[in-house]
């Protein structure tokens, strides 16, 4: 049977106002690019599990707070050139990948399936008092949870940003010490910051905008 050809554009700009800045512009235009994305990734959070297993009792906190099968999964093998495909159909006017079956787009659900994240139930937000905090005051805040502060914060646009590698490096020298007969206090701050290098590092590395550091708001940042 014979396939009918597959009209390799938009057949109307009228919605899709972003066509001439798209990536695929230049593929339906005829100017085929051989460049293959590569999306920018923070290797701390694999760099510290690579050989290296959770002692029993991190694993049950982390099984309690729903993120364990994350790690589980691991660093995934992405296929880079399926990746550059997609962008190619996705639309930033509508959120969506207009694919020749139709629209498409990534749901709760989804993410519910493939990390076993539930998104259901009440949302998670930060209470007004922690957004107008001071960077001392967050600091001290973090020190409080984890038992860590890191002592060559810099600071930069207003809002000072501490390097995830000094959270590795600092999970690095407790590792070691958790065993069977480690204080249920020590573990807690053990899994806060396993989990702070995970949020930063795995699942949101692109909300402030420099994938390899800890945003911490300021009064002038928050404000904004």
């Amino acid at each position: 049977m014979d396939v009918p050809p597959l009209h390799p554009g938009p057949f109307s700009d009228e919605l899709l106002v972003l066509q001439a800045d798209h990536r695929s512009a230049y593929v339906w235009e005829g100017e085929l690019l051989d460049q293959t994305l590569r999306a920018r990734r923070v290797d701390d959070l694999c760099d510290f599990m690579r050989g290296r297993d959770f002692h029993p009792h991190v694993v049950q906190r982390l099984r309690d707070t729903s993120f364990y099968r994350i790690f589980q999964i691991g660093q995934l093998q992405l296929d880079w050139s399926l990746i550059t495909a997609l962008i190619e159909w996705w639309r930033p006017d509508t959120h969506t990948f207009h694919l020749s079956i139709g629209e498409a787009t990534i749901t709760l659900q989804d993410v519910e399936v493939l990390y076993g994240l539930s998104a259901d139930g009440q949302p998670v937000a930060l209470p007004q008092y922690i957004r107008s905090m001071s960077c001392a005051q967050y600091l001290d805040l973090l020190q409080q949870f984890t038992s860590f502060r890191a002592q060559d914060e810099t600071a930069a646009s207003g809002a000072s940003r501490m390097a995830l590698t000094t959270i590795r490096q600092h999970l690095e020298i407790l590792h070691p010490d958790i065993t069977g007969k480690t204080d249920d206090l020590h573990i807690h701050r053990y899994t806060r910051l396993v989990l702070l290098l995970l949020f930063w590092g795995c699942l949101v590395p692109e909300h402030f905008g420099k994938s390899s550091e800890l945003a911490i708001s300021t009064s002038s940042s928050a404000a904004r």
